[in-house]
């Protein structure tokens, strides 16, 4: 029992301090967060801190990493099983549009994360184990049983590659929700003009990757 409550308060520890850095990173750059500012919100000691994370890249990275899977699973459970694979498609795209309204802050994190990547001076281990963890995320795609699905009973066609499709939306996708986290909430009409712009965007995939049979005059 004492060691299974050691872990249990590891593992608190933990968690608390990746919600404390989230919670700090979402209202400043990162790159301006330190150690103690991590721990004073976490209401833990630099000691605890290091019995975690080795330094503060590897928090970054962390939640970096956590947040990614937050969005992919809020969008995986978007469509039902019964749907045709252009539907689930369909409402994951919508759902992807709707999780960067609610949380443009995790998108810019996302965003910002990409664009100083290659600047960190982390070590060759944690860059490592980053690399493998997109490269498992890439092979086991979220979109991917919509596409696979579509393919199968029609409703999308199927002369295209689904895992190089998957990447493409996501890399799309991900530029235009993007753009749309940089929109100051305090500018309502770009802000819904970037919301527009997504889901026109996302209509125009759907379109694409619809049968010529399909396909209307819309866009």
């Amino acid at each position: 029992m004492t060691e299974n409550w050691h872990q249990n308060l590891k593992n608190k520890n933990r968690e608390e301090l990746i919600a404390a850095a989230k919670e700090l990173f979402m209202k400043q750059s990162f790159l301006k967060v330190n150690i103690k500012d991590v721990c004073n919100v976490a209401g833990v000691s630099r000691v605890t801190f290091y019995k975690h994370f080795q330094s503060m890249n590897e928090l970054i990275f962390e939640v970096q990493m956590e947040i990614l899977e937050s969005m992919t699973e809020f969008v995986r459970r978007a469509p039902s099983a019964e749907m045709s694979g252009k539907e689930m498609l369909t409402l994951m795209l919508d759902a992807w549009i709707d999780y960067a309204w609610q949380h443009p802050e995790y998108i810019k994190f996302i965003l910002l994360f990409d664009l100083h990547y290659e600047a960190y001076d982390s070590n060759q281990e944690l860059k490592e184990q980053y690399k493998n963890f997109v490269s498992r995320e890439k092979e086991r795609h979220f979109l991917m049983d919509a596409l696979e699905v579509g393919f199968q009973d029609g409703s999308l066609k199927s002369d295209t590659e689904p895992l190089k499709t998957a990447h493409f939306i996501f890399t799309s996708m991900m530029g235009i929700l993007q753009k749309m986290s940089l929109t100051s909430k305090d500018d309502w009409n770009n802000e819904l003009d970037d919301i527009e712009i997504a889901n026109r965007f996302a209509g125009m995939l759907i379109q694409y990757l619809s049968p010529k049979s399909d396909k209307s005059s819309t866009f």
